[in-house]
Parts: structure tokens; sequence; C-alpha cells
């Protein structure tokens, strides 16, 4: 190989490289939680980071002999929870809740969000009303296409 070519063909290799970290980063959800699975934790939260493209709470949560462990609580992004109503002071550290979601297929104690309970009863459910109200959208859409359309 010519020397210009190979420094070409170098170039092309470590750009390919460089673009390809962000999206290996990025996962699929069925490969890395197991949908079929729902687990509550009842602990405390340590750290809310309100990120793309998760955002990411720790929690504390004691075992039955008050053994702490540390768990990770996977979230929507940034974007799409800001979309939801939520903020970076949605949840706040030092708060009590009890977390419902996906575990991870490993085993590590890391879950992907689908329900909070606070304190005072009061939840936060993944998607919320605006999932409701997208879906209700999307039949009322489809009802007048149906409707608009000729009879066979």
């Amino acid at each position: 190989m010519k020397p210009k070519h190979l420094v070409s063909f170098v170039g092309a290799v470590i750009a390919a490289a460089a673009l390809a970290a962000p999206a290996a980063a990025h996962h699929s959800f069925a490969a890395v939680f197991d949908g079929s699975k729902t687990v509550t934790l009842d602990g405390t939260v340590k750290e809310f980071r309100f990120v793309n493209p998760h955002a990411l709470a720790t929690i504390d949560v004691a075992d039955d002999k008050g053994v702490v462990q540390q768990w990770t609580v996977e979230f929507d992004g940034r974007l799409n929870l800001t979309n939801f109503g939520w903020t970076d002071a949605t949840i706040r550290p030092g708060e009590r809740v009890k977390i419902s979601g996906n575990p991870e297929r490993t085993g590590a104690p890391r879950i992907f969000f689908s329900k909070i309970v606070r304190a005072d009863g009061t939840e936060l459910v993944r998607g919320g009303d605006r999932l409701n109200a997208i879906e209700e959208d999307r039949r009322l859409r489809a009802a007048q296409r149906a409707a608009a359309s000729p009879a066979k």
C-alpha cells in the first residue's frame, strides 16, 4: 500500500472507531434487562442524575439483617423524562421510596424503572399520563382513518 493510501486508511479506521464508541455505549433493553420479571426495592435515594442517554439513580436498600446494598436504577433519557414533566428535582437524595422495575439479566443490583411510590403514597409511573394520551391519540386517528376509508 502506498504511504498516501496508508495514511488515508489509518485515518478512516480511527474515525470509524471514534464514531462507533458512542453507539456501543447505548444498549438494547432486552439484552440487559429481563422484561418478564419485576423487582421492587424499598430504600433511600442516594443520588439522582438527570442525564442522557439514561437518567440514573443510586438507591441504598437494606436487607432483613440491615446490610445495605447499593442499587442502580436506570430511567428513560432526560429528554423523554422532561416531556413527562420531570426535572432534576423530581427525585431527591435522602427521599424514601419504593421503586419497581425490571432486573438486570446478570443478577447485578440494577433495574430499569417502571414505578416509584413515595413515602406519602404518590406515584411516578414510567411514561405517566403522556403515554396514555399518545396511545389514545393513535387509537383516535386509526378510527378516523378507518371511518374515512371506503368500504370494501
